[in-house]
């Protein structure tokens, strides 16, 4: 019965070590307050022209939505330059598992397998992440939208 007692308030400060810092979350959502707050399509054209290379509008439209579920932050406010680890504190305020979350999302939208070789900790930027995830695209359906 001790056992017991003893695995279920293991499991709770595991599920809290796991969890997203709520506070992190807040302070991080309080910086961000300070800018404009871009829709999908403003969004995306700070990152359209910035390599000479077509985006995949489907792409940016999956990042949008798939980071604001992932981290809780109003990624209408993020900017392509802010660091993932330093500015947006990702590995605090997203749930321990997001980058497999997002190699999982990533399959079942674009039915391609990322995950030997995502490694969130080689991307320093939104926009690295932006660029990593649009290479591993078999097509880009941007080529048209301009």
């Amino acid at each position: 019965m001790w056992q017991s007692a003893i695995n279920y308030f293991r499991s709770l400060w595991t599920y809290r070590d796991l969890s997203p810092d709520e506070e992190i979350r807040r302070q991080v959502n309080a910086w961000l307050q300070d800018r404009p707050k871009l829709s999908l399509e403003a969004w995306s054209n700070l990152f359209i022209q910035t390599k000479g290379t077509p985006l995949s509008q489907s792409l940016l439209a999956f990042i949008y939505r798939q980071l604001q579920e992932y981290s809780g932050l109003d990624v209408g406010r993020i900017r392509a330059t802010d660091r993932l680890i330093e500015d947006l504190r990702l590995p605090l305020v997203c749930w321990f598992d997001w980058p497999n979350q997002l190699c999982d999302d990533f399959f079942e939208m674009f039915q391609v397998d990322i995950s030997d070789e995502f490694d969130e900790s080689l991307l320093e930027t939104v926009a690295d992440l932006v660029w990593f995830l649009n290479r591993r695209l078999p097509w880009i359906d941007s080529v048209s939208s301009g």
